[in-house]
Parts: C-alpha cells; sequence; structure tokens
C-alpha cells in the first residue's frame, strides 16, 4: 500500500481507504456483520490505515462495527473519520446543523466508536449558505480545541460548495464526488485544494456500485437500497458511458472496478479514495489498485480524453 499526505493535516493516509456506508446495512442491500467485520480486516491487512464513515449510516451501525474493528488495534496507525449533519434521533432523518445537535451527534459517535478523539470530524453535506456562514466550521473548532477532534473536514456535493469551504482556513479536509463518469470537480477544485493544502477524500469513485460493471438495464435494486431510486433512463445512461469506457480499457485484463479506483488515485491532487466494501474479497480488490496498479499511462490518458471530448458525459449528472 501507498500512503499520501492529508492536505495540511500532515497524516499520511492509505491510497486506498475504506468507505464504510455500504456496512451499515441500510442502504446497500443487506450485510453481514462478520463479513462486514472481515472486510474491515482484510483491508488493514493490505496497508489501509483511513477509515471513513457516519453517523446516520444505518443509524450509528457502521461506527459500531467499526468500533469492534478496531479493539486491539494499535490506536496511533490508524486515521477514524466520521461525519455528522443527518438527525436521525429524533424521529425520521432530516439534516440538523445547529450547533448544540452537532456536539450531542459528536459525543454519540465517541461513544459508539470507543474512542477519545475523532481524527477527522466532517460536516455531512451543508447547503452553500451554511458553509459561507462559516457558524459550522465555529463549532468544529470548538470541539477541536476541547480534544474531541483533531482535524475539521466537509464533505461536499457542488462546486460552489468546495470553493466556498476552501476560503475558511480551518477546514483541513474535502470529501468529494469524483469518478470516470464523474470528473466535474478535476477542473477547478482540484488546483484549488493544492493552493489551499487541503486533503481531498474521494467518495463514490466507482459511482455507486455502477462501475463494478454488474448491472444491466433491467436491474431491480432492493428495498433496501438507496439506488433503488435511480431512474430507468439514469441506469441506462450510465451504462451507454461504461460502453464507451470499455472502448479504452482492456477489461479482460483488471476489471473495470479496479480500473475506476487506480484512475481516480492518477489524480496526484487526491489524498484518498474510499470505495466501500461488503465482503473480504471487494476488500482486497479495493487495496489492489495501489498494492498492484494495472492501469497503463496510455489508458489514463485516453480516459481524460474521451471524458473532455465526448458529450454525453456531461448528461444526467446530479446537481
Amino acid at each position: 500500500m501507498k500512503y499520501r499526505r492529508l492536505g495540511k493535516t500532515g497524516l499520511q493516509v492509505s491510497e486506498i481507504g475504506f468507505g464504510g456506508w455500504a456496512i451499515g446495512g441500510t442502504s446497500y442491500g443487506p450485510t453481514k456483520d462478520e463479513e462486514s467485520l472481515d472486510a474491515l480486516e482484510t483491508a488493514w491487512e493490505a496497508g489501509v490505515n483511513f477509515y471513513d464513515t457516519a453517523d446516520t449510516y444505518g443509524h450509528g451501525h457502521s461506527e459500531t462495527l467499526l468500533a469492534k474493528f478496531l479493539k486491539g488495534k494499535p490506536k496511533d496507525k490508524i486515521f477514524v473519520a466520521t461525519k455528522a449533519g443527518w438527525d436521525f434521533y429524533h424521529g425520521g432523518s432530516r439534516k440538523n446543523f445547529d450547533p448544540d445537535y452537532i456536539r450531542f451527534a459528536c459525543d454519540e459517535s465517541l461513544k459508539r466508536l470507543g474512542i477519545d478523539t475523532i481524527d477527522l470530524y466532517q460536516l455531512h453535506n451543508p447547503s452553500l449558505e451554511m458553509i459561507q456562514s462559516g457558524r459550522l466550521a465555529d463549532v468544529l473548532e470548538t470541539l477541536k480545541k476541547e480534544g474531541k477532534i483533531r482535524f475539521i473536514g466537509i464533505s461536499i456535493h457542488k462546486e460552489s460548495e468546495a470553493i466556498a469551504a476552501m476560503e475558511d482556513k480551518r477546514v483541513d479536509t474535502l470529501q468529494l464526488v469524483f469518478n470516470l463518469i464523474d470528473q466535474r470537480m478535476a477542473s477547478r477544485v482540484f488546483p484549488e485544494a493544492v493552493k489551499k493544502k487541503v486533503g481531498l477524500i474521494v467518495r463514490e469513485p466507482l459511482a455507486c456500485g455502477i462501475l463494478a460493471n454488474k448491472h444491466k438495464r433491467n436491474h431491480t435494486f432492493l428495498k433496501t437500497d438507496h439506488r433503488r431510486r435511480w431512474t430507468r433512463e439514469k441506469l441506462e445512461l450510465d451504462l451507454k458511458k461504461i460502453e464507451k469506457l470499455k472502448t479504452i480499457l482492456a477489461t479482460e485484463r483488471m476489471s473495470l472496478a479496479k480500473a475506476a479506483l487506480e484512475y481516480a488515485l492518477d489524480f496526484e491532487e487526491v489524498s484518498t479514495v474510499i470505495p466501500g466494501a461488503k465482503t473480504r474479497a471487494q476488500a482486497f480488490e479495493n487495496a489492489s489498485a495501489s498494492n498492484d496498479p494495472q492501469l497503463r499511462i496510455e489508458e489514463s490518458y485516453h480516459l481524460r480524453s474521451l471524458y473532455r471530448r465526448e458529450p454525453i458525459f456531461k448528461e444526467g449528472l446530479e446537481e
């Protein structure tokens, strides 16, 4: 496993991290805790030292599993990141960035994770207006002074949110979407992050699994899978994009998923990429993107060119 600097935090994090959304068990279909723990252990054995989750993943279940995994592990060798901003404690689930709520959520995450300090505490997709106000970073700065968190991060959706977040010098990291079929963040956000020394955490590097290349046009997702809300048109459009990608990639040499992870790592501005894994096999393949890279320089070059010149890659992107 290779390691990169996480912006101005100075932390040396594994190129491939572990995304804990799927093991929460409520967003990507059913899971088995034994398999989830095996996946976490496999990632660790492969050199993964950066584990990202959120309190809302399985309403705390992802954090609870991570706590079980952490028992007996060297605390100074593993970096834990979690998020807050989705309030599931008071009936239903809604966005809540009230400072008192964020403090409450941080304490609850610390209890579930079984640790004294969270390495990276992130706001979970606040609005542009909230980011610009600076009040959200204020409460995280207080938590940092109290020793409950070490570094401050913001998870964002839009370029405007990323740029606004980086204007606040207290923000150490950004978590953003970047993958083969959505490369919008590369043109402006990536170079600005380098300039501001903000660490970049790439989420959804497999585009919520579509780049695993296992879905057909008539695929039906389970009720416990958040992708059930995808329209038939979106799925068909994404599959057409994948066919374009396959004209460049030798997928008999490596899987499309592995190529997607390696492609994200080809951008030196990226600190770590956090694919999810529900099984040992998935965790092992994810780690191999750093441990045994196979994407060729010319393939990466042509993939960048393909994205720029083909209009289809500008279609159907979520705002």
